[in-house]
């Protein structure tokens, strides 16, 4: 029996849930156990069932089982490949604002053809394969995968329990002081690439006057030249919300020559403001955005999900994004117009929720796509795999931009409303843009820096003096000047410090300075 045993390929099986399991130990503290074992059992049988079938078919075990191999590689090797391809494109869309090309408008079908044909080309090698070696390679491939299992094993248990290390490393000290009087809920709402009011008057035409008119007459104080710190959202929300510069946040462990963004996205979900409230007596209360970097953070004290399809789960979506269900996850997933509709009355209802807390809403819109018209009629449904579809010049298409921060006003409006009127005490409110629109067209280089840094800031601060906040504040200082003021905290203003580096190497800093009309590159 043994030696029968012995002569199963049970790698095939085994190799073919190793990347799924991987998946999940490698993001410790962000998945659910069901799905990942619905996923490992689902993955498991498939691929003993395709054993089974193709066993007769191929006069082998050992050709069957390397035939699942090689489906296996196939299958999680799609994700990969379609991701690199599509970022290039994304990369090159972004930098230069290119047309797309003919091989990008069905990206999907056009790699799945290619796969298949690769399958088709690896059972013919198969068929003419040596039984010999096949019985070797088994061998061999069988004590692999019950080693890499073992490794596996290892590594999770090594994993166990997120370690919560960024908010606390290097975190500047607030005094040890009690908060006079009750202590006011803090709202940071980012509207994504949402463009200053002299950019939107010069680029688009289009007077905002009347949304920062009724922010104002709402007790809104509204920065007229205010400035991002970095050009792309995840550095900017990081230093935001861990009222750093990115280079002291990750220190040394920082290459400019890198492109892994997972240390920075830790900034996002383990970050100092909520570790500084949360000492406070604050709960950190996160909703989930249509982006990477806050569609998910399962450290927060509570987390508002938007209603989503097979996809919406987290992992299920990597799982997907992984592997050749890439192509088909747009029809499972989450549809984001009603998502941002959702978040929209998920923010309004928080002034009702008890607190102190701490509300996070990083919002995509105005940010293309562009799904809604400025009346808020939905123009088209995208999902969270393809919202970044490859449109003609991205940020170029001015209309549909301005329609959409249109209808965004209004929502934003009447959400700020609620939490006002539903509110125990005045709340502070932080409405801001982690960068302006990234408009490239007949622009020289530094008028793009210019209208890519110039980005929203509207602050809403019961009791503080209008000198808490300059006209010309930037993100990286805004939450210091906060917890200076209602908390004591002493924490030092750091010198405004701004950074750009193009997409496809975003730790490539170059630091430029001027005086809010030209940016030009720093000596």
């Amino acid at each position: 029996m043994p030696s029968r045993l012995a002569g199963v390929p049970w790698f095939a099986p085994l190799l073919a849930v190793y990347p799924a399991l991987y998946i999940a130990v490698a993001n410790p503290g962000q998945v659910r156990p069901g799905p990942v074992a619905a996923v490992a059992a689902a993955v498991a049988l498939a691929a003993v069932a395709v054993l089974v079938l193709l066993r007769p078919a191929l006069r082998s075990w050992d050709r069957a089982g390397a035939t699942v191999t090689w489906l296996a590689l196939l299958f999680y090797g799609y994700g990969p490949v379609n991701g690199w391809w599509i970022e290039s494109a994304v990369a090159s869309l972004e930098e230069q604002a290119a047309p797309t090309g003919w091989a990008m408008q069905s990206p999907h079908l056009l790699q799945s053809a290619a796969w298949l044909l690769l399958f088709l080309a690896g059972i013919a090698l198969l068929r003419r394969a040596g039984d010999r070696g096949l019985a070797a390679t088994r061998g061999i491939l069988n004590v692999a995968a019950v080693l890499l299992f073992g490794l596996l094993g290892v590594q999770s248990l090594a994993r166990d329990a997120p370690a919560r290390v960024l908010a606390e490393a290097g975190t500047p000290r607030a005094v040890p002081a009690t908060v006079a009087g009750p202590r006011p809920d803090i709202y940071v709402i980012v509207l994504d690439g949402y463009s200053r009011a002299d950019v939107l008057r010069e680029q688009y035409g289009f007077d905002n006057e009347p949304f920062l008119a009724a922010l104002r007459g709402r007790g809104f104080q509204v920065a007229g030249a205010s400035r991002a710190n970095y050009n792309w959202t995840f550095l900017s929300l990081g230093s935001l919300l861990n009222y750093d510069y990115v280079q002291s946040l990750l220190g040394n462990g920082l290459d400019p020559s890198g492109t892994d963004r997972e240390q920075a996205y830790r900034l996002l979900r383990d970050n100092r403001a909520a570790a500084f409230l949360r000492r406070h007596g604050y709960r950190f209360v996160q909703l989930q955005s249509t982006w990477s970097g806050t569609g998910l953070n399962p450290l927060a004290d509570e987390f508002v999900g938007c209603q989503a399809g097979l996809f919406g789960d987290e992992y299920l979506r990597a799982f997907a994004d992984a592997s050749w269900l890439r192509a088909a996850s747009s029809r499972a997933s989450m549809d984001i117009a009603r998502c941002h509709l959702q978040n929209f009355e998920s923010l309004a209802a928080q002034g009702a929720r008890p607190g102190p807390k701490f509300v996070l809403a990083h919002f995509l819109p105005p940010h293309h796509p562009y799904l809604f018209d400025r009346d808020g009629r939905i123009l088209r449904h995208a999902n969270l795999s393809d919202q970044f579809e490859f449109q003609k010049r991205l940020w170029e298409r001015r209309e549909p931009y301005v329609d959409q921060l249109a209808f965004v006003n209004g929502r934003i409006l009447q959400a700020i409303d609620r939490v006002l009127a539903d509110s125990a005490n005045p709340p502070v409110i932080l409405l801001l843009s982690d960068h302006g629109p990234n408009l490239r067209q007949g622009l020289t280089a530094q008028d793009h820096r210019r209208l890519r840094l110039a980005n929203l800031s509207a602050v809403l601060l019961p009791g503080a003096p209008p000198s808490l906040v300059p006209d010309d504040s930037t993100p990286a200082n805004l939450l210091r000047r906060v917890f200076n003021h209602y908390f004591d905290a002493r924490l030092p203003l750091l010198p405004d410090h701004f950074y750009v580096s193009p997409y496809s190497q975003p730790f490539a800093f170059t630091e430029v300075r001027g005086d809010g009309a030209r940016l030009e590159p720093a000596p």
